[in-house]
């Protein structure tokens, strides 16, 4: 180095190499650390170490909009766990959509996961609490400790719940599967059984739930809703696929999961049919007898259908019975008198499988033994009287006139229709009886529709005036919806009177009892526009050209027992699925059948409306739609 290059003073040398140390550091990723102790954060740590949790979330929230990224995560997460004991977790899930995760540390994203399980138990989704908290595990800090221990055992009083304990089996399985195994894939269908249709619904769209999980979840929802009725799988799945395009499965293999799964689902290897071969149902045995049989021969499913006769007493049923169990069956259809019935189910010791043709006795306490494998399906007239107030209600009408025959039929179907249809500010604004011994029911019509008191009011006032008054009597307005219950020749004395009543705008529903099961369009005529519950079937067969020439459905008229017949044959493979599943829905012949307390199928028919004498199809109606447990804080 020459003498005339300048030379840096140690002094400055020195200064120079603390200045670049600074900018190095500074360069830095920062160790953010605890959140300065500035008044509000000192001031939202004292609030919170009070119980005043709300306004230690509101300072926290305030802190953050001026800190750094990591900073503003980490005191959202806090905020968030304060709304959460302040009992609003609505600004929580509110305030967490601020939260970017790959922001966080991992201690902080195991606090992150600790405030996610805390919702997630208080939606009731155990399993995908204890998702979260195996996350949050391993990095947990040690003061959150208390906190994960407490939401932990929270999570596990929660999964007693069978189908709670199945969604967290179900979570663990899909977190080891990486590649679509068929078996793998069945064995997870099985174990969402007992997992109800509206909580796969609602899990399969947590937007917060793993993808691979929330696409199984609404996969199994998707396979249930075609396990019956396989038209539209296809399409179905292919809108799967479109919701979960980075699922694992492809479209074909999870059509391939539908098929192997439904392949599964069997009528028992032996199967008794209970009915009476003569006597007052001698009619009606016949028709499910025919129908049984119709669907059977259409699908076998590879069991064996033995037919035992019964008489017009007890005791023939009990002596079928017998003969039944002698014969090895696995099920029993049957018996249809419910008299019988009761006589069968108080048998000592009974354990074999029943589905009954008929209502269930009422009061009937099912033995531990028999849980699961009592069922019944019938025609009930009291359940059409009571989808009729659901239907009404569902379409926004809210002040109802009922009509029905004096005695004991004409109470039950009043009594159900009402019990169904008073909730809400909904109300029955008349009431009326007629004699179904008369044709002419114009004193009841007038009496309902007030049409006699506008009668008495024009009197009234000519004795007033003293001379005559061109008045039309006019009827009561406050009605927007009339149930009905009549058989089809009464039905058709009382629909056009309504119209004369000038009543004819307004909707009338009514049981399938007004059908006659013939289609037969001049005679119906006076039936237009009137809505009743109907048999699917028969809007399947509405001329006669299309009703098989059998001599048991006599025209249609018996079709809807045809109907249930069929049923009885392929609700067999189900009913294990029903009673774990109360949402799935078995679509029939006669109805759509759900499972119940007790045993009793309930069925909702489809709705038709008389329009040029012949039954067409209604489309179904759209409806006219706490303080948080004390808890450790997250540091």
């Amino acid at each position: 180095m020459s003498r005339n290059e300048t030379l840096l003073p140690a002094r400055r040398v020195g200064a120079l190499a603390l200045y670049l140390a600074w900018l190095l550091a500074a360069c830095a990723t920062p160790d953010w650390g605890p959140p300065p102790e500035t008044p509000s954060a000192a001031g939202a740590e004292s609030a919170f170490a009070a119980g005043d949790f709300e306004q230690a979330a509101t300072l926290w929230q305030e802190r953050a909009v001026d800190s750094g990224p990591a900073e503003a995560a980490r005191l959202r997460i806090s905020a968030a766990d304060a709304w959460l004991l302040a009992g609003r977790p609505d600004r929580a899930e509110e305030l967490l959509r601020w939260i970017e995760r790959s922001n966080l540390t991992a201690r902080d994203r195991a606090r992150l996961d600790l405030v996610l399980a805390d919702l997630a138990l208080r939606a009731n989704r155990p399993d995908e609490a204890a998702t979260l908290l195996r996350q949050a595990s391993p990095a947990l800090p040690a003061a959150s400790r208390s906190r994960f221990d407490e939401l932990q055992a929270r999570a596990q009083r929660q999964l007693t719940d069978p189908a709670m304990r199945d969604l967290s089996r179900a979570a663990t399985q899909v977190e080891g599967m990486g590649f679509y195994d068929v078996r793998a894939a069945f064995e997870l269908m099985r174990v969402l059984e007992n997992v109800s249709s509206g909580e796969l619904a609602i899990r399969a769209e947590n937007p917060r739930a793993d993808r691979q999980l929330t696409g199984w979840l609404d996969l199994a929802l998707v396979i249930r809703q075609h396990l019956v009725r396989p038209e539209g799988v296809g399409r179905a799945m292919a809108q799967w696929k479109l919701r979960h395009p980075y699922h694992l499965l492809t479209e074909e293999q999870a059509l391939d999961t539908w098929l192997s799964y439904r392949q599964q689902f069997r009528p028992p290897g032996r199967v008794a049919v209970l009915l009476p071969e003569s006597g007052r149902f001698q009619a009606a045995s016949a028709a499910i007898r025919d129908g049984l049989m119709s669907a059977y021969l259409d699908d076998p499913g590879g069991a064996e259908i033995l037919f035992f006769a019964t008489g017009a007493d007890d005791a023939s049923a009990i002596s079928a019975y017998f003969n039944a169990l002698d014969a090895g069956a696995d099920l029993i259809i049957g018996p249809l008198r419910k008299e019988a019935i009761e006589a069968m189910l108080n048998l000592a010791g009974m354990a074999t499988p029943v589905l009954a043709l008929n209502e269930l006795p009422a009061g009937f306490d099912t033995p531990a033994y028999l849980q699961g494998q009592l069922h019944g399906i019938s025609l009930s007239q009291e359940q059409e009287a009571a989808s009729a107030a659901r239907r009404a209600a569902a379409l926004g009408y809210q002040r109802a006139m009922v009509l029905a025959p004096e005695g004991g039929w004409g109470e039950r179907m009043a009594l159900a229709f009402e019990a169904e249809f008073l909730h809400g500010d909904r109300e029955i604004v008349a009431a009326g009886r007629y004699l179904e011994s008369q044709n002419d029911h114009s004193s009841t019509l007038e009496r309902v529709l007030k049409i006699d008191e506008s009668k008495a009011r024009r009197k009234k006032l000519e004795n007033t005036l003293q001379m005559p008054l061109e008045f039309e009597a006019t009827r009561r307005d406050d009605v927007d919806v009339i149930f009905l219950a009549a058989n089809s020749g009464q039905a058709r004395l009382i629909r056009p009177q309504l119209r004369f009543h000038d009543a004819g705008d307004i909707p009338v529903y009514s049981t399938g009892r007004v059908f006659s099961g013939q289609p037969d369009p001049s005679k119906n005529q006076d039936l237009n526009g009137l809505r009743f519950a109907a048999a699917p079937w028969h809007l399947r067969h509405s001329s006669p050209e299309e009703i098989p020439g059998l001599d048991s459905l006599r025209r249609g008229t018996l079709g809807a027992l045809f109907a249930l017949g069929q049923d009885a044959w392929k609700l067999l493979p189900w009913l294990g699925l029903m009673d774990r599943d109360r949402g799935f829905v078995f679509s029939g012949e006669s109805g759509n059948y759900r499972s119940s307390e007790g045993g009793m199928l309930q069925r909702e028919p489809a709705w038709a409306e008389f329009r040029r004498g012949r039954p067409a199809p209604l489309p179904d109606p759209v409806p006219m739609i706490t303080p948080a447990d004390a808890a450790v804080a997250l540091p």
